[in-house]
């Protein structure tokens, strides 16, 4: 094994390891930040709080819940809907819909036995969200439950919704994908084992193909019809981050800190670049950029050929792990250990503002 995984390994035992433990102890469990942003604001859900920071200045608007409660902690990005709420889940076991506006809960669902480390997919009216206790909750938009589905592993990865069945696909740690009727919550098909943990939201193609990375080391085409394996591509590590599908390419990243294009329809790797550490998320991929971080806290802007658009990474202090997002043209990252909790920063990676929290 090489000594850039190391680091990363070492946290996501112990992330697995906060799954399991009983909740309500004296000591809050660890996180990296998720972050979602509006037109307005950021959300930032990390450790003990979700954050409201306005997007032009980098205040805080609002934050949830007003006093830390250590049996509270965040970890998956929040998701917005289309009729005004923020929804979030917590390592209590609780998935919480706020106001956007006030950070007011709307309501809360409170029937999952394990925590909640992914993001929740809102399609339509409803919410489907992964839990790490090995069940998909799908609630209407007031948090009423219309159905459960439970697989044989826990799911840290986001689902990816498909129109044209009225289905999604569920990754899962146990090695599968599902495909499941949106409607009822029935398997409609699952892949065969695929060598490896899936914690990254697979990539959707309406042409009816599903890429997904693995902790098998390498990226998969699976048919959205059947859950047949098209074709498999290696990489040089576990892949983390979902890959990002763009006119024919697939482009992801790897533990090993390689980012890679991949061809859609051969499964040959058109470029791949080395960067400074391991990259445990899905790139950003704008018109023309491609943006992505490292453990080793550093930014990278690439063009879709492989080429560097800044001569030189930007490095912030700490570690980054979540995916930056733009908002409003401004890039947003949000690193873990160091000085601020956000940065935003213009399109040649010029620092505009940060996000400290105020002391309660």
């Amino acid at each position: 094994m090489k000594p850039r995984h190391l680091t990363f390994i070492a946290l996501i035992i112990f992330l697995a390891a906060t799954v399991t433990a009983c909740a309500g102890g004296a000591t809050a469990a660890t996180s990296w930040p998720g972050f979602v942003a509006d037109d307005q604001n950021i959300y930032l859900a990390y450790n003990q709080h979700i954050y409201a920071i306005d997007l032009a200045t980098g205040f805080e608007v609002w934050r949830f819940p007003g006093e830390p409660d250590n049996k509270i902690t965040f970890y998956a990005a929040p998701s917005l809907t289309v009729n005004g709420q923020l929804i979030v889940g917590g390592y209590d076991h609780v998935l919480y819909s706020l106001n956007p506006e006030t950070g007011a809960v709307i309501w809360t669902f409170s029937d999952a036995k394990d925590r909640f480390i992914a993001s929740s997919l809102v399609h339509d009216s409803l919410i489907f969200a992964p839990n790490a206790g090995q069940k998909l909750f799908a609630l209407n938009d007031q948090g009423r439950l219309r159905w459960t589905f439970e697989s044989q592993g826990a799911h840290w990865a986001k689902p990816v919704t498909d129109p044209d069945c009225n289905c999604i696909y569920l990754p899962s740690m146990d090695h599968h994908i599902y495909s499941i009727d949106s409607e009822t919550g029935r398997l409609n098909w699952q892949t065969d084992d695929l060598g490896g943990s899936i914690v990254g939201t697979p990539a959707y193609d309406p042409g009816g193909v599903l890429y997904s990375g693995t902790f098998a080391r390498e990226v998969v085409a699976i048919n959205a019809q059947n859950g047949a394996v098209l074709w498999r591509t290696p990489t040089d590590g576990w892949v983390w981050g979902g890959p990002v599908l763009v006119d024919g390419s697939l482009f992801l990243g790897d533990l090993n800190g390689t980012l890679y294009a991949i061809n859609t329809q051969s499964g040959e790797i058109n470029w791949k670049i080395q960067a400074d550490g391991p990259i445990s998320d899905s790139p950003l991929v704008t018109e023309d950029t491609i943006y992505f971080n490292t453990e080793t806290g550093s930014i990278y802007a690439v063009g879709k050929d492989g080429s560097f658009v800044w001569p030189a990474s930007k490095t912030l202090g700490g570690k980054l792990y979540s995916t930056p997002i733009l908002a409003d043209e401004t890039l947003i990252v949000a690193p873990v250990g160091a000085d601020a909790l956000l940065y935003a920063l213009d399109l040649n990676g010029n620092q505009k503002w940060t996000f400290i929290p105020s002391e309660n």
